[in-house]
C-alpha cells in the first residue's frame, strides 16, 4: 500500500500534462519497497565493482551468482528497464537450454561492450532458473533489494531526505525484530530501557539509520514523527542529535520543529511532529524545547494548503519536557501505587440475583457475572457465571470511574478470594470451607485457563499481578485515590477498609485526615493539571495522568507549614461543599466530574487554593 501511494504521488507530482504530452519519453518511477533501515546492514551485495546477488543454485563457485557492472545503477531508470526485459526475455517461450541473444536489448539500451560479458552470464543464470520454474520474482528483487544499498554508498548519497517513517512501539514488535531494534538502538545511543522500553519507537532509530546511510554531510532533512519526540524523555538520545555507531559515528544539527498535537482532526491515531535538520561532519546540535506550535480546526475534505491556511495559526512556543524535570521527584511518588487488576471483569465483577422463595440462609448471596459494553473478545463472548457464595467474598471495588473530585461514587462488586490479609488458593483445603465460593472460583479458573491468550499466569497470578492486591491488604481507613486516565486529575478520600482499588486508580496510605485533605486540595486544583497535561503520555489528547504527576515536586505534608495547613483547611471545605452537592449518580462520571469541577470553581476559595498550589510548586 504504502507503494502504492508513494507512485501515484510521484505521478501527481509529474502532472497530467507532462504524462500525457506526445513528446515526453519513458517514464520511470522511482519508488522501491526497500529495507530502509537495513536491519541486516548488507556490505556483500558489492565486490570488485560489481553487484552480486547470489541465487542458490549451481554447483561452482560463481556459477549462482547474477552479476551487473555496479556503475549501472547510477542510472536507476535505465538500470531497472535493463533488469525487467533481461527478466521478460528469459521468460519468453524457447527450448529448454536455449539462451537467446541479447544484441538488440545491448543497442537500443546503449550497453558498453564492456559491460556485455556479465549481462550475458547474467542473463544465462536467469534463463535457467526459469527452466527451472523458479524465475518468477529475481527482477523484483533485484531492483528492491539493490536500491538501498547503492544509495548508501558515500558517492551516491543525496542532498535532501523527507519522510514519514512508520510508527512502531517496541511492545508491538515481533520479538526478534526487538533483538535487533534494541542493539542497534543503544549502538547509537537511542536506548532508554527501564520503564520506558516499551513504549520507545521505531521512528526515531528510521530517521537516524537514513541519515546515516542515505544522506550526504551538509544534506537537509524533514521527517514526520509521533509527537513524543519532542518532549518525550525516551527519545531524549534521538534528540541529542548524536548517533554513535560505531561502523559509522553520525551527527546531525536539529534546525527546528513543528508540533501538530493541537491540530484537529488528528491526521494520525497519535499526535504528530515534524522535524528539521541538517547531517553534519562531526558536530551536533540538540533538538531544543522551542517548537512551533499548529493550532486550528481544519475544514472536512479539505485536501490543499489553500483549502486550510486560512483556518490554522502558527506561533512560538516552549515545550515542557519530562527528562527536563528530572530533579527529585516528589517524594509521594514512592507512596502511590497502582490498584489491582481485576480482569477478566466477567469471572470477578458480579451484581445480585433475587433469592429463592426458600432463601439461601445467612451469609450467603446470590450473584451473576455483570455485564459491561466494554468487554472484549473472548470474555465478552461467553456467558454470564451464576452462584450463590459466602457474602465475605463479595467485596466493594472502586473503579477510575468511581472517583470524582472529592467524592466517591457507589463502588462496584467483585468475588475475590480474600481471606483476611491473603488470598486463597483454588485447591487450598481452606477454599474447600466455602463451598459456594470454591465452586465459583473452578468454574472461573477452567474458563481462564481455556480462554486466556498465554499460559504463562495462573488466574489467582493475574489477579495478583505484582502483588498489587496483596499490597493492599489488610485495607486501611485512611487513602487518597485518584484517577489513572482523563483530562482532569480527579482525587478523593477513600476511608472503607474494605474497599479494593481497581488499576484503573492509584493510591496511597495517609497519616493523617489534614494530609488527605491537604492532598485532594492540590489533586484536585486546576493549576495542578495545567501544570502536569505537558507531562502526560499524548495520544490524541493528554490523558494518562498515571504517576507523571509526582514528577512535579509536590513536598509531604507538614503540620508545622502554614500554606500546607491553609491547603488542607480549604481542601476540608471544597470536600464538604461536594458533599452536599445533589448529584445523580446514575450519570456518566465524566459529566458528574465536569458538574463538580463547575461547582468549584465558582466557590470563593478557588483562587486561593490555585495561588497556593502555584507558589507550592514554585511556578
Amino acid at each position: 500500500m504504502a507503494v502504492a501511494l508513494a507512485r501515484v504521488t510521484y505521478l501527481l507530482a509529474i502532472g497530467r500534462g507532462r504524462l500525457i504530452d506526445s513528446r515526453r519519453g519513458p517514464i520511470t518511477v522511482p519508488v522501491y519497497l526497500g529495507d530502509s533501515v537495513q536491519w541486516t546492514q548488507r556490505v556483500d551485495l558489492f565486490s570488485d565493482d560489481h553487484l552480486l546477488i547470489p541465487t542458490g543454485t549451481g554447483s561452482t563457485l560463481f556459477e549462482d551468482e547474477l552479476r551487473f557492472p555496479d556503475h549501472l545503477l547510477a542510472d536507476a531508470g535505465r538500470f531497472d528497464r535493463l533488469i525487467s526485459e533481461l527478466a521478460s526475455l528469459a521468460s519468453k517461450s524457447r527450448a529448454p537450454g536455449t539462451v537467446p541473444s541479447l544484441a538488440t536489448l545491448f543497442k537500443r539500451l546503449a550497453v558498453a561492450e564492456t559491460d556485455q560479458r556479465a549481462i550475458r552470464e547474467s542473463f544465462e543464470v536467469l534463463c535457467r532458473l526459469q527452466d527451472e520454474g523458479r524465475d518468477h520474482i529475481w527482477s523484483y528483487y533485484i531492483r528492491n533489494l539493490v536500491r538501498p544499498v547503492w544509495l548508501s554508498r558515500i558517492e551516491n548519497r543525496v542532498d535532501i531526505l523527507v519522510g514519514n517513517p512508520p510508527w512502531l512501539s517496541f511492545r508491538h514488535m515481533p520479538t526478534d525484530m526487538q533483538v535487533v531494534f534494541r542493539e542497534m538502538s543503544e549502538a547509537r545511543g537511542l536506548w532508554h530501557g527501564n520503564v520506558v522500553a516499551t513504549q520507545q519507537d521505531l521512528s526515531g532509530l528510521f530517521v537516524a539509520r537514513a541519515a546515516q546511510q542515505y544522506l550526504k554531510v551538509g544534506g537537509a532533512f524533514a521527517f514526520v514523527l509521533p509527537n513524543a519526540v519532542l518532549d518525550r524523555g525516551y527519545f531524549a538520545g534521538f534528540r541529542s542529535g548524536k548517533y554513535f555507531d560505531p561502523a559509522e559515528p553520525t551527527t546531525v544539527t536539529f534546525t527546528g520543529s513543528w508540533d501538530l498535537r493541537r491540530l484537529r482532526p488528528h491526521f494520525f491515531p497519535r499526535g504528530g511532529a515534524v522535524v528539521f535538520g541538517r547531517r553534519t561532519d562531526n558536530a551536533a546540535r540538540v533538538l531544543t524545547a522551542e517548537t512551533t506550535r499548529w493550532t486550528g480546526i481544519l475544514p472536512r475534505g479539505a485536501h490543499r494548503w489553500e483549502d486550510v491556511r486560512s483556518f490554522v495559526k502558527r506561533e512560538s512556543a516552549l515545550l515542557v519536557r519530562d527528562d527536563d524535570t528530572a530533579k527529585a521527584p516528589s517524594p509521594y511518588a514512592a507512596r502511590f501505587s497502582n490498584g489491582a487488576t481485576i480482569f477478566p471483569r466477567v469471572l470477578f465483577f458480579v451484581e445480585p440475583q433475587p433469592a429463592s422463595p426458600l432463601g439461601f440462609g445467612a451469609g450467603r448471596l446470590a450473584i451473576r457475572s455483570a455485564r459491561s459494553s466494554t468487554e472484549k473478545p473472548p470474555w465478552k463472548n461467553l456467558p454470564a457465571l451464576e452462584g450463590v457464595v459466602e457474602t465475605e467474598f463479595v467485596r466493594p471495588v472502586l473503579l477510575g470511574e468511581s472517583i470524582i473530585p472529592y467524592r466517591v461514587l457507589p463502588a462496584r462488586e467483585a468475588v475475590l478470594p480474600i481471606q483476611g490479609n491473603k488470598l486463597l488458593e483454588g485447591d487450598s483445603a481452606r477454599l474447600a470451607l466455602y463451598p459456594g465460593m470454591a465452586e465459583w472460583w473452578q468454574r472461573a479458573e477452567r474458563l481462564w485457563e481455556q480462554h486466556r491468550s498465554s499460559d504463562r499466569l495462573t488466574l489467582l497470578e493475574q489477579l495478583d499481578f505484582r502483588r498489587k492486591l496483596t499490597i493492599q491488604l489488610p485495607g486501611t481507613p485512611l487513602r487518597v485515590v485518584y484517577g489513572k486516565a482523563g483530562m482532569h486529575v480527579a482525587a478523593a478520600l477513600v476511608e472503607n477498609p474494605n474497599m479494593i482499588i481497581d488499576h484503573k486508580l492509584y493510591w496511597s496510605t495517609v497519616s493523617s485526615y489534614d494530609e488527605a485533605l491537604y492532598l485532594c486540595a492540590i489533586l484536585n486544583c486546576p493549576a495542578l493539571t495545567q501544570l502536569v497535561r505537558p507531562l502526560m503520555s499524548y495520544g490524541k489528547d493528554e490523558r494518562d495522568i498515571d504517576k507523571h504527576l509526582w514528577k512535579l515536586q509536590i513536598p509531604l505534608y507538614d503540620s508545622g507549614n502554614d500554606a500546607h495547613v491553609r491547603l488542607a483547611a480549604l481542601g476540608q471545605i471544597e470536600a464538604a461543599s461536594v458533599a452536599q452537592l445533589e448529584l445523580d449518580e446514575s450519570k456518566n462520571f465524566v459529566k458528574l466530574r465536569k458538574v463538580v469541577r463547575e461547582a468549584l470553581s465558582q466557590m470563593s476559595y478557588a483562587r486561593e487554593i490555585d495561588e497556593l498550589v502555584s507558589e507550592l510548586l514554585d511556578h
